[in-house]
């Protein structure tokens, strides 16, 4: 039989946040492995073809989703434990460079990143410099690697909230009933 298992709001909020956590470190794991897998390490530009797009869609997905974990949202006021991250000075800075990325390239339009120069004549009318990320093989590994801890410590969160959480037949505030405690 499956049971519904009681929480109070904050442990529950927290439960939702990391699970949607786990989810998008899934998404940003599966995308770094495709882009490995396909050897799309140099600026998408330099392709031909249909690979362009694909490798910006792939790279994208991969940043925003790696990042979304960490972005302040807005709902339920619970961010992201940061004593789930235990990342070395690599990994810590590799953290910073992709928050940096979403926030300043694929998340919002930041104009200290945009560089435009106008021109005079009627064919070509700018100048514009290219918005592109490509990451090595090593910077991937790194990602992988970085999610996959994360993950694990995400799991075992979870998992304490679970055994934690069913407060039984009486409510664990001392209120006289579980609605009164939960509401």
């Amino acid at each position: 039989m499956i049971e519904d298992l009681t929480l109070l709001p904050r442990d529950r909020a927290l439960y939702e946040k990391l699970h949607a956590s786990h989810g998008d470190l899934a998404i940003a794991s599966s995308s770094a492995q495709y882009i490995l897998k396909k050897g799309w390490h140099s600026l998408s530009f330099l392709r031909r073809g249909s690979v362009p797009i694909q490798q910006i869609a792939f790279t994208t997905t991969m940043i925003v989703a790696y990042a979304r974990p960490f972005a302040g949202g807005r709902g339920k006021g619970i961010t992201f434990p940061e004593r789930l991250l235990q990342y070395g000075k690599a990994q810590s800075a590799f953290h910073e460079r992709l928050l940096k990325l979403r926030n300043q390239e694929y998340a919002h339009t930041d104009a200290s990143t945009i560089s435009v120069r106008p021109l005079k004549g009627s064919v070509v009318t700018d100048i514009q410099s290219i918005r592109d990320v490509s990451f090595s093989p090593d910077e991937l590994k790194l990602l992988l690697v970085m999610t996959q801890g994360v993950s694990g410590r995400i799991r075992q969160r979870l998992a304490e909230i679970r055994r934690n959480g069913s407060y039984g037949p009486k409510p664990p505030c001392g209120l006289a009933s579980r609605a009164q405690c939960l509401g």
